[in-house]
């Protein structure tokens, strides 16, 4: 045995390891190999298709629901969302857009085919950014697609989160490229940050610990930090639409320290915080949750143990390495033609390293050495309280393996270039796709069955037949924002009637956890609360619940519904519909969203109301309160059961909510400038490649 030590060991790796794809055992056929280089990222994409079916299969002909992934088969496809109506709140916007298109257009698929397009895109996109051999691709993409984050993201149905991850490694690419870059090309990172926080607002904070960390690692620091200055400035105008409709409203909910706490990141009881987050664990919601991976795997440490040696290994020899370029004559292109376009594998060594520690500490939260630092930009920060839940950092780490991963890969497999063929193609398998699988097996299948596909009992349709050419609105039961149903065997997932039913339904703002009950700053949910609390005392269901134009109220069959018995003897409420998973009842007491007189108010959009002309005085509509809506220029004020009520003269007018026009104003903004700093990038990039489009980057 030697006793050299692993960074002389590692040295020695990287000496004899070609900088492309190795002439050994561990590369592909002689036959193949020229389609290969032809089309470099198409194996991973193959992988990634493979992962997607061993995951999605069981999905196929149904409808997934997951805790906070519930699209129901009448979602509406512009969400309220759209016209700033849920407190100013427009981040997720565009993809919430898309995915009620998608809704429309493939009903039940949708719900379903986001998941499995992650593992390609995943798959694809690392193989991009880590360029190189067809081990180091495979081996990346593999990790990056498959481990406990994604597991613990995918049962907990953060598909925009995981969307946003997937498409990471193009942001990672893009800064490295754009630093160094000139003209409208040194922008290009603020499309994919854009792109990113369209998705999911958490990757404005994400994708800014990236660009510090490019600055960090770059040899020219005060240049680079100007140039960074100059994207975050951008990305912040192209987030217009997130900020400007908050103007003249409140937001829907409180963030605070009992938000902190309640998703703090969760330890592992045998290695601690520390450990849990190093494992790529830490989701805060254990109980109840999924069966880990690391519950089913008893040597789940030692398979952890492994990928770290082979990170060491890739980042230890690759940031010891010289800028590696391709290999003369080695069948790869580039964009027209420039080996300057070949992506410094150092220099990504260094940003994902040094993205992956700072995620580390991020991911701790409110907890640990940073802790103090942590609860200090979440309490003074704008817009740094959005990251109430830290371990979505953990993503940050996950990246930095995978990188090195399939770094570390390709050094190794180059180092056995010596052995048999057949021996060197199973055991670059077995490093590059089957110690990552090893590692979260269970992931497969539906993640072995702890997801499956559900379909809306019966009785919903029938409510839905009953209700469908509704005026007002139907508050739903349970009063809870997320429950468990028998279709989907008894796994929590947020309430599905807003999406499950024409029109609007009012249903729970309730959170319910520990220290942590509700979030919600809406006075109607908190009158509805009240009305609640009674159990039928405080007056007739139907006279209480007719100010906010409910119609109709239902109740689900499912957890504590047995508590909400008392309807039954409301003398307002006639039964229309009893079934084994839901009870429906017709309002006597609603009479319309608003009048005055006998003149009734009518709703023209969303954002709008007509208001009929009569005697002066105060108009009540069925709308729920926020600060925005005006008459006239006369605000609105909530009444005592929450919704709109505004003073009216005598020739009425258009009740409005005014951070409509901010919305529209942030829209414009956002897409002009992303709009044309895309065609700049592209006529730039159209120019340097003589007029076509080829190659890789």
């Amino acid at each position: 045995m030697t006793e050299k030590t692993i960074p002389n060991l590692v040295e020695d790796v990287g000496r004899s390891a070609p900088s492309l794809l190795p002439e050994s055992a561990g590369a592909p056929p002689e036959g193949s190999e020229r389609g290969w280089r032809r089309h470099p990222d198409l194996p991973s994409l193959v992988l990634g298709l493979i992962l997607a079916v061993g995951v999605c299969w069981p999905f196929v002909g149904g409808r997934v629901f997951l805790l906070d992934w519930v699209i129901g088969p009448h979602a509406s496809v512009l969400p309220q969302s759209f016209f700033g109506l849920n407190g100013g709140v427009t981040t997720g916007m565009p993809l919430a857009v898309a995915m009620g298109v998608a809704s429309h257009l493939l009903g039940s698929a949708a719900t379903w085919l986001p998941i499995a397009a992650f593992f390609p895109i995943a798959t694809t996109a690392m193989s991009r950014l880590v360029g190189g051999s067809l081990w180091a691709r495979l081996g990346a993409g593999t990790l990056y697609a498959v481990n406990p984050f994604v597991f613990q993201r995918l049962y907990a149905g953060q598909i925009a989160l995981l969307l946003g991850y997937a498409l990471l490694p193009f942001v990672v690419r893009s800064m490295v490229h754009a630093i160094d870059a000139r003209g409208p090309a040194r922008l290009t990172p603020v499309l994919w940050m854009a792109l990113l926080t369209g998705m999911s607002p958490h990757f404005a904070w994400i994708c800014a610990v990236v660009l510090l960390a490019v600055v960090v690692s770059h040899r020219r620091r005060l240049a680079a930090l100007a140039w960074a200055a100059v994207v975050e400035f951008c990305f912040v105008v192209s987030l217009a639409y997130v900020f400007l409709p908050t103007i003249g409203t409140s937001l829907p909910v409180t963030v605070g320290t009992r938000s902190l706490d309640a998703f703090q990141t969760s330890g592992d009881p045998h290695i601690g915080l520390f450990g849990n987050i190093v494992g790529l664990y830490g989701f805060w919601r254990v109980n109840p949750g999924p069966v880990l991976p690391k519950d089913v795997v008893s040597g789940w440490l030692f398979f952890l143990g492994a990928i770290l040696v082979v990170v060491v290994v890739g980042a230890v020899s690759t940031l010891r390495s010289e800028r590696t370029e391709p290999e003369a004559g080695s069948g790869l292109r580039y964009r027209g033609g420039s080996p300057s376009r070949w992506l410094d594998r150092p220099a990504v060594a260094k940003v994902v390293i040094v993205s992956a520690v700072l995620g580390f500490f991020l991911a701790l939260g409110s907890q640990g050495p940073t802790g103090p630092l942590f609860r200090w930009a979440f309490d003074h920060v704008p817009f740094f309280d959005v990251m109430r839940e830290p371990e979505k950092f953990s993503m940050l780490p996950a990246l930095g393996y995978a990188t090195c991963f399939g770094l570390g890969v390709e050094r190794l497999v180059s180092a056995a270039s010596g052995r048999r063929r057949l021996l060197g193609r199973i055991g670059a398998v077995a490093l590059a796709v089957g110690l990552p699988l090893a590692y979260a097996p269970t992931i497969f299948d539906g993640l072995e069955g702890q997801i499956a596909p559900s379909n809306l009992p019966a009785s919903w349709d029938r409510t839905q037949a009953i209700t469908a050419h509704r005026s007002g609105t139907m508050l739903f039961l349970p009063w809870e924002e997320y429950l468990s149903f028998p279709f989907t065997g008894g796994r929590a997932m947020a309430n599905p009637a807003p999406t499950a039913f024409d029109g609007e339904v009012i249903s729970g703002t309730n959170v319910q956890l520990e220290g942590l009950l509700t979030d919600s700053t809406s006075p109607r949910s908190a009158y509805i609360e009240r009305v609640l609390a009674e159990h039928g005392a405080a007056g007739p269901m139907g006279s209480l619940m007719a100010p906010l134009g409910v119609q109709y109220v239902a109740l689900a069959k499912t957890v504590d519904w047995r508590s909400y018995q008392w309807l039954s003897a409301q003398p307002t409420l006639r039964l229309v519909l009893d079934s084994p998973g839901l009870e429906l009842w017709e309002n006597l007491a609603y009479t319309g969203i608003g009048h005055r007189g006998s003149a009734a108010v009518s709703r023209l959009s969303p954002v709008a109301y007509r208001i009929p002309p009569g005697k002066p005085g105060r108009v009540t509509v069925a709308i729920p309160y926020q600060p925005g809506w005006s008459l006239n220029g006369s605000p609105a004020r909530p009444t005592g059961e929450g919704v709109v009520s505004v003073r009216a003269g005598t020739a009425g007018g258009v009740l409005r909510f005014e951070p409509w026009r901010q919305v529209v104003v942030g829209d414009v903004i956002s897409l002009t400038l992303l709009v044309g700093l895309a065609i700049a990038c592209a006529v730039v990039r159209w120019r340097r490649d003589g007029g076509q489009i080829g190659g890789i980057e």
